[in-house]
């Protein structure tokens, strides 16, 4: 989250340095639009910039009153807009980086890695795209798609420090343990003192057997970095392993402190407590460790369930079984609570079977999640239409029908929608 809202502010420095030089701004809306933005009046600026794009429709304007609503913490509002400028002009990278940036803050690493993915696909080279895809790829344990991408960026940009430790983690966790170390090095040769390469390069020592460069490393990476958790745990694991119990005991305490709840910080407090001849506290540390252990063994079991239980609502889905499938749904549900595609899925189950408030409730959590997807709105208008409520489903279709302007289906029930109100207009008494 922390490079996520550093990368919102050089974007948005960014913009305002810039001046809004990429728009040519005869029309005196659109200069009114840019003085309130940069005057700090978003409000305003939205108004404008909104009238400005009817005055003369451009995708930048679109991009630009996405950001007037990110400075209101209009979200997503925000999204929308980023997201209907990427697709006015798919070549317009600051609205993807904006969506993605934005996606990000909301917590939807999927939805942020495609806009990141379509910003690549406009400009292969661009390096805020190369490294928020990169970090989101490295977070998810999707190594091997963040490898080609931080390799790019080093040649891009091959005095950063932090993008060569970013490659170097993933070429560990791809085994390639001599890329790795070559990149930890030159890492430590940019910077001496970054913490992550210290910490890395002695952990890459402490899986080669080298106990004593491990510790020499991980000592000048908590000094680097006093208060994170992992230096110190790494450090209590090198003693261990080279039997200096009360040393391992101080790092591995330290650690606790620090905030961690890892299983294996606790299987090698056991480690040093047994080395000190502490059995009680051996014992509990050893139950510790296997009550964390069982517990992430059941949220992995959990999940595989939840992908078992949407198969199978599938299966009945395609046996005409809606009830069941709804079932199976509301199990997986439970399991991923946060999966806008599992909710929208679900919606549309009780869409079908007439169950209007849940299934509105529902792809109101999805859309929420993911406030860019037209697919989710335009379900939503038809639920507000099946429920008679027709200004809330105007809403909801013109809002699909600006994210995908070409979508036969979310003109027809507009139709629909204006036709109800034509004849209403027509049956009311002037």
């Amino acid at each position: 989250m922390g490079q996520s809202k550093r990368s919102w502010r050089n974007l948005l420095r960014g913009v305002t340095l810039l001046a809004f030089a990429g728009l040519v701004a005869t029309a005196q809306t659109l200069e009114n639009a840019k003085r309130a933005f940069d005057a700090g009046d978003y409000a305003a600026a939205v108004r404008l910039f909104e009238k400005a794009h009817q005055e003369t429709p451009r995708c930048e304007i679109l991009f630009f009153a996405g950001l007037a609503r990110y400075r209101l913490h209009q979200l997503d509002a925000a999204i929308i807009a980023f997201r209907t400028a990427a697709d006015c002009d798919p070549k317009l990278v600051p609205a993807h980086l904006a969506l993605a940036e934005a996606y990000v803050e909301k917590g939807n690493d999927g939805e942020a890695i495609a806009a990141y993915t379509r910003a690549l696909a406009a400009a292969p080279k661009d390096a805020a795209a190369l490294r928020g895809a990169a970090s989101l790829y490295l977070r998810n344990q999707v190594n091997e798609k963040a490898v080609p991408l931080l390799e790019t960026l080093v040649g891009l940009e091959p005095r950063d420090a932090r993008v060569r430790v970013d490659l170097a983690a993933a070429y560990v966790a791809g085994g390639s343990r001599d890329r790795a170390q070559a990149q930890f090095e030159e890492a430590l040769r940019l910077d001496a003192k970054n913490a992550s390469a210290l910490m890395g390069l002695g952990n890459l020592c402490l899986k080669q057997g080298e106990e004593a460069r491990a510790i020499d490393l991980l000592q000048a990476a908590v000094t680097s970095a006093p208060n994170a958790y992992e230096p110190r745990f790494l450090l209590g694991s090198a003693y261990n392993r080279m039997n200096h119990w009360a040393q391992a005991l101080e790092e591995l305490q330290a650690a606790l402190r620090l905030g961690s709840e890892q299983s294996e910080v606790y299987y090698h407090l056991a480690r040093a407590y047994g080395g000190l001849g502490r059995q009680e506290l051996r014992r509990r540390a050893l139950d510790r460790f296997a009550e964390l252990t069982r517990k992430s063994k059941e949220s992995l079991e959990a999940q595989r369930r939840a992908l078992r239980l949407m198969d199978e609502a599938k299966s009945l889905v395609d046996a005409g079984d809606l009830k069941t499938a709804a079932a199976r749904m509301e199990e997986a549900r439970e399991v991923r609570p946060s999966d806008d595609g599992v909710l929208f899925r679900l919606a549309g189950l009780h869409y079908d079977l007439e169950r209007y408030d849940q299934a509105r409730n529902y792809v109101q959590e999805a859309i929420s999640l993911a406030p860019s997807a037209w697919l989710y709105h335009f379900l939503l208008g038809l639920i507000e239409k099946r429920s008679d409520r027709w200004p809330q489903a105007r809403a909801s279709l013109e809002t699909a029908l600006r994210l995908n302007p070409s979508a036969a289906e979310v003109h027809t029930a507009l139709g629909e929608v204006e036709q109800h109100e034509a004849a209403r207009r027509a049956a009311t008494p002037r």
